[in-house]
Order: C-alpha cells, then structure tokens, then sequence
C-alpha cells in the first residue's frame, strides 16, 4: 500500500494542487507521515482556508498520475 492508500484508508482530510497532496495535520496524520520513507520531503504550511495546519506532500497525490498515465 502507498502513503496515499494508507492516508484515504485512514479516513484523513486531504486535499491536492496537481501532484502535490495535502493532509491535515492530526495524530492520526503525524503518525502516518512519521512512518513514510521520504518524511524529509514533506512540509507543513498554514491554510489560508481555515487557519489550520497541513502536511504537504510533493508528487504523492496518486489520481494525478493515474490521469496523466491515461492521457
């Protein structure tokens, strides 16, 4: 299972811009992200939407390239 099959199955809030997938930062997310091979990678950031913290993870946000492969 990939980091983004585990975060859908875990139920977490996400969100995506391209490739990029975005994940609420909760215990249930810091626990995920401290097990995921390329935590060096990912960020945190403020949303601007609702003032929370975010977990931002580069090219993870595997729809876009299930999409890409397709086109």
């Amino acid at each position: 299972m990939d980091i983004y099959e585990e975060i859908i199955k875990a139920g977490l809030l996400i969100n995506h811009h391209e490739s990029d997938l975005y994940v609420k930062k909760t215990p249930e997310s810091e626990k995920i992200i401290n097990n995921y091979l390329f935590k060096n990678s990912v960020t945190t950031f403020i949303s601007q939407i609702d003032g929370e913290i975010w977990y931002d993870m580069p090219f993870v946000y595997t729809p876009f390239w299930k999409e890409k492969i397709r086109s």
